[in-house]
Order: C-alpha cells, then structure tokens, then sequence
C-alpha cells in the first residue's frame, strides 16, 4: 500500500482510465451544504492561489481492460461523484473555449483507436447501479428523462445554480476549474491479495463520516467477496429496496438481538462482524440469513401482503402501538410456521394471546423495560425441545402461566386489568386508547388494522378538557373539581369520533344531538345518548359496562393460570431479608432475560456479562476504577485481575470480576450493581434449591 500527495485533476480524470464505485458502497447521498462546501473549496483556491486538501481516497487498481486503466473506489466516493457533476454543470454552462478541455476531463478519448470508446468505456466514472442510471441519462443529456427526486440530478442542478451564480459574479469557467486544479488528495492505493480493503475501510471511517449500522454490515458482507455482484444482486438489493432506508437499519439491529443479544447501536456492528467471524460461514449465507429473516420484518412494520390479512392486522397492531420489542420472539414463531411446524390458525392465536399479554402490560402500567431481555429470549425457554413444539399453544400458555407467575412479567389477570381499566388515564397514550375503544366498537377479531394510527379517527371527551367550561360546572355540581381530576381521561368518559372539532366544548344536549346525528359508533355511544345528564354516576356506570365488554373480549385461553404447579425451587428478590447459607442458584431472571446457572459464582459473572451489554462504557469506568461495593476490601470489578483472590474474565473484554465470595455477599453485590446502574431491585430475579436437593 502506499500514500501519496496528488492534484485530484490530474489524477482522477487523466485520460484512459476509469473508477467504479462498487456494490458494497452506499448510495451517492451528498446534500446541498456539502455541495456547497466542495464548490467554495474550488473558488476559495482559486482566489487565494494556493492548494486545498479535501482528504483520503482509497483505491484498489483492477486488471487493465479494454485499453483502460480500471481502480475500485472503496472510499471517496461522494467527493469523486460531486466533482464529476461540477465538471458536468460547468460543462454545460461554458462557452466553446473551455468545452474541449472540460470534455477531456469528463470523458476519455483515442486518437489511436487502441480502446473501445463505446458508451461502457467513454466515462470515467461508473455508479453504484442504482445511481448510475441516472448518471448515464445526465451524461447523454437526457435531463427530462431523469428522476428529479435523485440526488444526482438534484445536486447537479445545485452545482448549475453555483457555476451560474458565480459567472454573474465576473468569475469565469477557468476561474472554477483553475481552483479545482489545486485541490489535493491522498490516494491509497491497495494491491490486492497484499492489502485488505475491509480493514482500511474501516479504519478510515472509524471516525468519520456517520457510516450506518447497514452501510457497514454491506462493506463487510460484499466489499472483499469475489462474488459481490452476485450477492448484491440476488440478496442484498431485493432486502434493501423492500425495506428502504427508514427501516433497514432497524431490522438490523433487531436481527443483531434476535441472533446475538441486546447491544447499542454504536456497538452493534463490531458485536455482529464478531459473531460472524466466529460462525465459520460464507458470505453468501449470512446474507441469505438476512434476507430470509427480512421478509418476517417486512410484514412486521406493513411493507408486505406476504400473509392473510388476518395476520397482518396483528402485525399492525403491535407496529401501531410501538411494541416492536416482540419481533426477536416472532422472528421464530414465523419460521416455524414458515417451515410448516404449526399453520395459519396457531399462528393466529399465539398472535392474539401476546396482543392481549400485550395490552394488559400497557394499561396495567407495568414497566417495558423488562420486554425486550424476555422476548430476546422467550421462545428458547418456552421451546426447549423439539417436542414442547408438538403442543405449541399449550407450551406457550404453560409457560406465560407458571414460569412467568412470580415475577413482574406475570399475565395480569382479569381483575386487576378491570381495575386499572376503570380507573387509570388512558389518553396519556393515545395509539393504545384509541385501540381499546376500537375493540370496544368492532370487537378484536374484526378491528386491528389502521385505528390504531387511523389520523382520521379521534378521541372525544364527553366531560371536556376544558376546565373552566362554565356550563360544565354546572352539570357536574359541587365536587366538579375532584369528577374532572379523577375522570377526565378515563375510559368511562372517552369515545371516538372522526369530528372532534364539532364536539369539543359544547354542553352535554348538544354533545349527544351530535353524536345520534352522525356518530358511527353505536357501541361506544349507547349508555351516552340514552342520557339526560353525565355526571360521576353515569361515568362510573359506563366505565363499567365497557370495561367488562373488554374483559370479554379479550379473554385468556381457557384454564390459563389455574392448578399452578409451585416450582421446587424458591424465587427469591434482592429486597428479601434471607440468609442463602446452603442454598444453590440454579438461575436468574435479569430484565426479562432468563440464564440458569451452576452456582452463585456463575451466577455473578453471567449479570455482570449481562450489564457490559446493557452499557460498557459504564462498567469500563467502574472497573478502571477498581470499583468496589459498600464495606469490601477488594474490589468487585476491575482491569487487573492480581487484584483478585479469584478473577473471572467478563467475555474477554479486559474486565474481571471477583468471585470469591459467599452467597450472601454475592447478592448484596448485585444489588449494589443494580442500584449504580439505576435499576430497579424488581428487575432481577433468581431461584435456588437446596444443595441436598441438587444433588
């Protein structure tokens, strides 16, 4: 490899040579502002008369083709693609004198016919494929041919606006170009097999220019693949187009959690080219796992009719009330059905239960933050066996009845859901308030689509939120004060309406002559119309007639929770007032995550694993620090393990822990963890038995 100071002109756009921007290379996706910074660069070099750097560009040399010179640009390829569409704008904008030389510089020419000069060849530049039919319609002058959204016509239009703006100025053509004549670059150029265009790539843009999570994973996937056309073709274009770029790099993360565990977004790529590493696989099939995985996420967020509209309106419900935590779990629950393990109707139930699961956490108010480490891991703990899938559902119930029954990821059952139902404010969430009315009004089998996010679809208040409503005051009486405060936003006093500007703050007559004209909701609005006055009585009776019209609807499977089995092994909270002298772990339940263990020393390592993936920069500063919990004498986490009677290795991470220490000092320890963390002591969970009876 070598590096060298050169004049980007002279370098680039010398004749007979030609730059591909290969497969593995995001889109072009300059934006005006760094357009407009590369053409002041030019003139402010002209202006000055004196060199500019513009930076690294990496280039791989290919066998000579043709009678070309071909090189591979594996990074540069935004400032090389905006220089060309200067030349281009100002080609267009110059008079005879300065259109020879500009040509010479866009296009490579032969007066010896020793290459092909054909369309393939002409060009010294060739764009990603999805760039490139664009750039060939700007080259042949086809400009009402070409898409006026893509940014190689935008910014060549913008460069137009700059080149013109400038020759208003008194500047001229060789003005501009003279400037571009002085920028620099430092070209790298690598010899293959000897250099490694992944690792300069990624070590180049380490720091620099806000690579996405997808952007990485493709340079890994394809960059140094013989066959990367191939699998961009094949794989990686149809899975980018079907998710675009506002959700590819979500599916991604998902899919990093779904195979590897939770991580950060800033980490999550270095923690999946690590994995991949470690699976021994080629290329093509860890892409082909990608892709495969994101057809699920397509109907997962709405971008497929791959499935029955009945199932798609499952996944809209979750996608519309932003419970994307479940993806990990259905990633699997779909393949089975994929792999024709259960069929359309098992699918369906085990998509209704978890929507139910789902909206009895969210009124109740339990905390998410236990979801994501029980989904991750949930279908591994249900499905241990090939055989716990013969029963699927019962396997699932079994599982959300027992395992779950003792711990804050417990079904909430009917009369607690009813309680809070009544009670609890539910506009604070708009997406589930509207949904719950909606089951109300069409029952859960008939409406799960679009309410959810429905714009068009509001929720009315019949007491309004306008406090100091006058007449309003006067309906309620005395105690209007604690009735609005109390009620206001629960269900007893909510509806929905495609009108809510019509109803707002009128009195209540008026409000039900409205609703009995045009209202569609019958459901909803029966125990409303049928009124004369609505006060603290009315909504408590309404509260009631539809929270037990939801409870219906949305019942449990049949026996589900009953003849509970009580483990052999004691559930235990770090809160408890115990003494473990004689107990043995055998696992734990930290966010929602499950691990068994083989003894409390393992148990501590596996928690602190599980914290360096919640954050790392945290335990890294603890454990540079030494740190150590209350009254200890040597530290529970650092980087020199001789500080240590007994040093674990945290996954080779450079951080040990000690774990040399009884049970009970082991619990205070995490507990002690937890609360530098800022966690709740309700996030962890762990079981024992007595050592008698483990062995």
């Amino acid at each position: 490899m070598k590096a060298e100071p050169e004049k980007l002109i002279d370098l680039m756009f010398d004749n007979k040579r030609q730059y591909q921007i290969p497969v593995y290379q995001r889109n072009y996706d300059w934006k005006k502002d760094n357009c407009l910074e590369l053409f002041n660069d030019a003139v402010a070099a002209y202006d000055n008369e004196r060199t500019h750097f513009l930076g690294t560009v990496v280039q791989v040399q290919k066998d000579e083709e043709g009678g070309l010179k071909h090189f591979i640009i594996v990074d540069g390829q935004q400032r090389m693609t905006s220089i060309y569409l200067l030349l281009k704008a100002m080609y267009d904008n110059a008079g005879d004198a300065n259109k020879k030389e500009l040509e010479g510089l866009l296009f490579n020419s032969s007066s010896s016919h020793d290459f092909d000069k054909s369309e393939k060849n002409k060009l010294k530049l060739k764009p990603i494929k999805s760039d490139n039919e664009q750039f060939l319609l700007l080259m042949s002058d086809k400009y009402d041919q070409m898409d006026k959204t893509s940014n190689i016509t935008v910014n060549y239009g913008y460069f137009c606006e700059l080149v013109k703006a400038k020759i208003d100025e008194g500047y001229s053509i060789n003005n501009i170009l003279s400037g571009l004549k002085k920028l620099e670059i430092v070209m790298i150029s690598l010899k293959e097999p000897n250099d490694d265009p992944q690792v300069i790539f990624e070590r180049i843009n380490s720091t620099g220019e806000d690579l996405k999570l997808a952007d990485l994973i493709r340079n890994y996937l394809l960059m140094t693949d013989a066959n990367m056309d191939y699998l961009f073709e094949e794989y990686w274009l149809p899975m980018e187009t079907a998710l675009g770029k506002s959700e590819i790099n979500k599916y991604f993360l998902m899919y990093i959690t779904f195979k590897i565990g939770e991580v950060k977004e800033s980490k999550a790529y270095q923690v999946y080219k690590k994995w991949a590493d470690s699976e021994n696989l080629s290329h093509e099939l860890l892409i082909k796992d990608l892709k495969y995985y994101s057809k699920f996420y397509q109907a997962f967020v709405g971008f497929s009719n791959n499935y029955s509209k009945e199932i798609n309106s499952y996944l809209t419900a979750f996608h519309g009330l932003n419970q994307t935590t479940i993806y990990p779990f259905l990633f699997s629950v779909f393949n089975d059905y994929e792999e024709n393990k259960i069929d359309e109707e098992i699918l369906l139930q085990v998509l209704q239960f978890y929507l139910n699961y789902t909206l009895r956490r969210m009124v109740i108010g339990v905390p998410s933050n236990s979801l994501r480490g029980l989904y991750r891991s949930l279908y591994r703990r249900i499905f241990k066996t090939d055989e716990s899938k013969h029963d699927y559902l019962r396997s699932i119930y079994n599982f959300m009845a027992k395992e779950l029954a003792y711990t804050k990821d417990a079904v909430p059952n009917d009369t607690s859901f009813k309680e809070r139902l009544m009670s609890e404010n539910l506009y604070k969430n708009r997406s589930l308030c509207r949904y719950i009315l909606s089951i109300l009004e069409n029952g859960i089998n008939t409406i799960r689509e679009s309410v959810v996010i429905d714009s068009d679809i509001s929720i009315e208040h019949i007491m309004p939120q306008n406090k100091d409503n006058v007449w309003w005051r006067a309906e309620i009486g005395n105690n209007y004060e604690i009735v609005y405060d109390r009620y206001l936003h629960t269900l007893g006093n909510l509806s929905l309406t495609g009108y809510n500007s019509e109803l707002s703050d009128l009195d209540f007559p008026s409000k039900v002559s409205k609703i009995k004209e045009k209202s569609k909701f019958e459901f909803l609005n029966r125990d409303v119309i049928d009124k004369q006055h609505w006060n603290e009585k009315t909504i408590n009776a309404r509260a009631e007639r539809l929270s037990s019209k939801l409870i219906s609807d949305l019942m449990l499977p049949e026996n589900f929770g009953k003849n509970i089995v009580q483990y052999s092994e004691n559930s235990h909270h770090l809160d408890d007032i115990c003494d473990y002298t004689g107990l043995k772990a055998v696992s734990f339940i930290f966010l929602g995550e499950n691990r068994e263990v083989d003894s409390v020393k393992e148990m501590l390592v596996k928690f602190v694993e599980l914290l360096y993936a919640l954050d790392s920069d945290k335990l890294q500063i603890m454990a540079n620090a030494d740190w150590k919990s209350a009254n200890a004498s040597v530290p529970l986490l650092t980087c020199d393990a001789s500080k240590l009677r007994s040093a674990s290795e945290i996954d080779n991470t450079g951080i040990f822990v000690e774990t040399n220490r009884s049970f009970n000092d082991i619990v205070r320890s995490i507990k002690y963890l937890m609360i530098a963390y800022d966690l709740s002591m309700d996030d962890f969970v762990f079981y024992t038995t007595s050592k008698e009876q483990s062995e």
